[in-house]
């Protein structure tokens, strides 16, 4: 009995740990069938420029996918996820790596956001999938593809003081594309006197 509950839970593991690596995959390449496939019909999603349904959420990726500009693209780079099962229940967490190439102001730039999922997850009809995303954002960093083209006052004049510091130039580059970034996203930052890690959105 012993070891047809590990089976079990590892298969579960292993079913969830393969439905967090397909979402990247699928959200990276424009493939909405399958990312539709990772939740389940009643799911949301909480990330830095939207919170709710994650049809909604869909349907926005795809209109941000018919207006990329050439040249642009994104890629999302999922870690081993740390997995809790508990019957047909399961939450997990993962950090994310999202790389962005964009342009603004006819200048390309590569965006790097460092951030965690924190997802609950639901098995209905045998089928494990996502019922609750929520991403907390850590640190990012902007870096222009050939400096040399660069106004030297280009990163001066930029104003980011209405962002949060660990995701500042990821909610200017959603601003600058015509989005605004989420009101509700959450963030991390480090206390300085106490080193406590404390989570505020």
């Amino acid at each position: 009995m012993a070891n047809n509950n590990l089976l079990a839970s590892i298969e579960d593991e292993h079913q969830i740990a393969s439905l967090l690596i397909r979402w990247g995959h699928a959200r990276d390449s424009d493939d909405w069938e399958t990312l539709a496939g990772c939740f389940h019909d009643d799911a949301t999603i909480h990330i830095s420029w939207i919170a709710g349904p994650v049809k909604d959420f869909i349907t926005r990726s795809r209109a941000m996918a018919t207006a990329r500009k050439a040249g642009d693209h994104n890629k999302h780079v999922i870690s081993g996820p740390w997995i809790q099962v508990n019957r047909d229940r399961a939450f997990s967490r993962c950090h994310v790596n999202l790389y962005i190439r964009t342009t603004i102001d006819g200048y390309q730039f590569d965006l790097q956001s460092w951030a965690r999922f924190f997802d609950l997850l639901e098995r209905r009809d045998n089928v494990w999938r996502i019922i609750k995303r929520a991403a907390v954002y850590e640190k990012d960093r902007m870096d222009p593809v050939d400096p040399r083209d660069l106004p030297k006052d280009f990163f001066a004049d930029m104003d980011l003081s209405a962002f949060p510091a660990s995701a500042k130039f990821h909610c200017y580059r959603q601003l600058r594309s015509g989005r605004s970034p989420s009101t509700n996203m959450s963030t991390v930052t480090r206390n300085a006197r106490s080193g406590r890690r404390v989570r505020f959105g």
